[in-house]
């Protein structure tokens, strides 16, 4: 299945640009003008997106508040943060807030796929770690089991 990315944009210009990027990238895009629809679609999506791709300011909603709403419905949701405003206190409060990245615009093209590639990377490595700490937690509660065979195997071979 490809990578489905969500862009929300209130501007037109900068949507579209993003569109037209991400699809050159590779991936399925859909974008959206306000961040209220995302919020929205997200509930009523039988499977998430990959990637949300949000601005910071916008009329309504901020992005800042569609990140939490989302990780409130998808903890493992990955949301990265546009702004034509950059600076450190926001770029903290969006990581701080559960984003993933935060990119300055204009942004290039190879400036998003770079991001875009880390954050999806960055998803599979959660999700392989998860796994194995399941899988660790299922060895280590097996481990009285195995003593307990053990046992019943070494009193069955005495002679």
């Amino acid at each position: 299945m490809a990578t489905t990315i969500w862009v929300v944009d209130d501007e037109l210009t900068v949507r579209e640009a993003l569109e037209s990027m991400i699809k050159e990238l590779g991936y399925q895009v859909r974008t959206f003008s306000a961040a209220e629809d995302v919020l929205s679609a997200y509930k009523r999506a039988e499977t998430f997106p990959d990637i949300v791709v949000t601005d910071v300011r916008m009329p309504g909603m901020s992005g800042m508040d569609l990140t939490r709403a989302i990780l409130e419905i998808d903890p493992d949701a990955i949301l990265i943060i546009l702004t034509a405003y950059p600076s450190i206190p926001n770029a903290v409060e969006s990581i701080r807030g559960g984003a993933v990245d935060f990119v300055s615009k204009p942004c290039r093209i190879e400036e998003m796929r770079i991001r875009l590639e880390h954050a999806l990377e960055s998803r599979d490595i959660q999700a392989r770690l998860k796994k194995t700490r399941m899988i660790t937690w299922a060895l280590i509660a097996s481990l009285p089991i195995w003593f307990v065979l053990g046992v019943i195997l070494a009193k069955a071979l005495q002679p």
